[in-house]
């Protein structure tokens, strides 16, 4: 078959059976596709979108994967042993949706689905500066080499397919991961100067008429090339309303699709790679803490959670359905939410709850951070919280996605951003309790004199340090709160998609309450209890399990494995 004729393939009729059905069309659904037609079987990826990719499209396009071949041939080291140390560390005690086993079987599978990808022709690379995010604190993590991503990636080798890979409404920076943060440096300094250099270069391109892009949008679009590449039959605009269960296993789905009512028979099973429910009010408002938004989110708009409803009732158990992978953000007037969890690991800011206090390391693992406001809320307001900032670090580093030195006047006068001469004057402002500000300000003012955080440890670990600013010294990431005038600006636990949700064994089959198995049924990523538990060891802690267990359960559903 032609690469054409492939092409055509990949958006045919819908045809009454297949050998296996994928709901959703993430990297989980595109590596689940690919092994399948390896080896001969009939697939069907069923999008409710009009556009393919979810959430993955959307992200920071990285998969953290313990021992995997592409930091081995960077010459990093890493091992099974040291990964699984981490990993528990990080983990602690087996839950539901992170079993010891769970955790093993991601550990193993990890490095050879992505040999399996690179076989198949995906390209990945090492960035430099993503350590593992707890690397100083726990024993077994490393320096750099788990988290990995796709190269940059030119859209033109969609073809016409281009436009129906779900983009940023703005557009994308053509830049990897390392060279997207250090752009936030402002050229302080060679390193982000050469990454101003190079991605000014790729722009220009992009005028001339490249569609290069990096992060997400490389991973989903690479994977995407490859789904045409070898006929995968992905359908957009089709949701599926239910399963089709018979004598108690799950044999096909039930979908919409140009009006019509569908029903589609599947051999092996179904695999759920359908997301979490962060854009519904309404499974927030049950499952998740006080207070929450939809308007935080910076999920997909169709991670709306009706396949996760499907999984319980058909009697599912689940676990973690409160978590989510928060990124600190803001919510600037009239426009959408802003991530802002760079903008509090530079020097000369802070992160405080409403009686002026720190509570948690601002540079450490976003999701440690969103998990910290909201512990710190049950005692103190703290959801949202405040970062406190300095002329300095407005001078230097981008607020709320906008350059350094620039703040728009209407911010000011509608109140996103307090200003005021003296820190006193600022806690009367912000309304935060007298006096806590000034003394949290005070302490603060001292660690960065001595270069260490006494209260919590900022600055140590690498990960720290990668957001931070190496030209300041003798700590990246200390810089004093002390030239006005002082801003203050709220931070919201923002995410990038729920993270609980079925229960899953380690060959990703869904699980009753009792333990049983519904037969037929597989789920990977975010509509499941992650294998991580509460922790997030790394960049790419979320869409790794999903590409990895999507792996698992096609090898299981073909009898790969036993």
């Amino acid at each position: 078959m032609s690469k054409a004729e492939r092409l055509k393939e990949a958006s045919g009729t819908i045809h009454d059976s297949y050998d296996w059905v994928v709901v959703g069309s993430g990297a989980g659904a595109v590596i689940a596709g690919l092994l399948a037609k390896s080896t001969g079987r009939t697939v069907l990826i069923l999008e409710k979108e009009s556009k393919v990719g979810g959430s993955t499209a959307l992200s920071g396009g990285v998969l953290w994967i313990p021992n995997n071949s592409v930091m081995k041939e960077a010459g990093m080291a890493d091992s099974y042993e040291d990964a699984r140390t981490y990993l528990n560390a990080c983990a602690g005690e087996p839950t539901p949706g992170s079993t010891f086993e769970r955790r093993e079987a991601y550990l193993r599978g990890g490095p050879e689905a992505i040999d399996f990808l690179r076989a198949e022709g995906m390209k990945f690379e090492s960035p430099e500066g993503y350590s593992d995010y707890h690397e100083g604190e726990y024993p077994g993590a490393v320096s750099g080499g788990r988290a990995i991503v796709a190269r940059l990636f030119d859209l033109n080798e969609l073809g016409e397919y281009a436009d129906t890979m779900l983009r940023f409404p703005a557009g994308e920076i053509p830049a990897a991961v390392p060279e997207a943060t250090l752009l936030t440096l402002s050229g302080r300094g060679w390193a982000s100067k050469r990454a101003y250099v190079k991605v000014g270069l790729r722009m220009l391109r992009k005028k001339l008429g490249s569609q290069l892009v990096g992060m997400g949008a490389a991973l989903q679009g690479r994977l995407f090339k490859l789904a045409l590449e070898h006929g995968l039959q992905i359908v957009t605009d089709a949701p599926v309303t239910e399963m089709l269960v018979e004598n108690d296993r799950v044999v096909g789905v039930v979908l919409l699709h140009k009006g019509e009512r569908r029903t589609v028979r599947s051999k092996l099973g179904v695999l759920l790679d359908a997301g979490g429910f962060s854009r519904n009010e309404k499974l927030r408002s049950k499952y998740q803490r006080a207070p929450g938004s939809t308007a935080w989110t910076f999920a997909n708009p169709g991670d709306t959670g009706e396949m996760l409803e499907e999984g319980i009732r058909l009697g599912a158990d689940t676990n973690h359905l409160d978590l989510s992978v928060w990124v600190t953000s803001s919510l600037p007037p009239g426009q959408p939410p802003v991530w802002t969890l760079g903008d509090m690991a530079k020097p000369h800011a802070i992160l405080v709850d409403d009686n002026g206090q720190r509570f948690v390391n601002e540079a450490t693992s976003y999701v440690k951070v969103g998990e910290a406001m909201y512990e710190r809320n049950k005692m103190v307001s703290a959801v949202p919280s405040w970062i406190i900032m300095d002329r300095q670090h407005h001078e230097r580093y981008f607020m709320a996605g906008t350059r350094p030195g620039k703040i728009k006047t209407e911010w000011l006068e509608q109140g996103f951003i307090v200003e005021a001469q003296s820190i006193e004057e600022l806690e009367t402002k912000c309304g935060i309790s007298p006096g806590g500000l000034v003394a949290t300000v005070d302490r603060f003012n001292d660690f960065c004199r001595t270069g260490q955080d006494e209260d919590f440890h900022r600055g140590r670990s690498k990960w720290d340090n990668f957001l931070g600013d190496r030209n300041v010294k003798p700590n990246p990431n200390l810089g004093e709160i002390s030239k006005p005038p002082f801003r203050a600006m709220r931070a919201y636990p923002g995410d990038v998609g729920t993270w609980g949700g079925l229960v899953t064994d380690e060959y990703a089959r869904v699980l009753r309450k009792d333990g049983s198995i519904i037969e037929g049924l597989y789920a990977a990523g975010n509509i499941t209890a992650p294998v991580m538990g509460r922790s997030y060891p790394g960049a790419g802690a979320s869409i790794g399990p999903a590409l990895v267990f999507s792996y698992i359960a096609t090898r299981h559903a073909l009898g790969m494995n036993s």
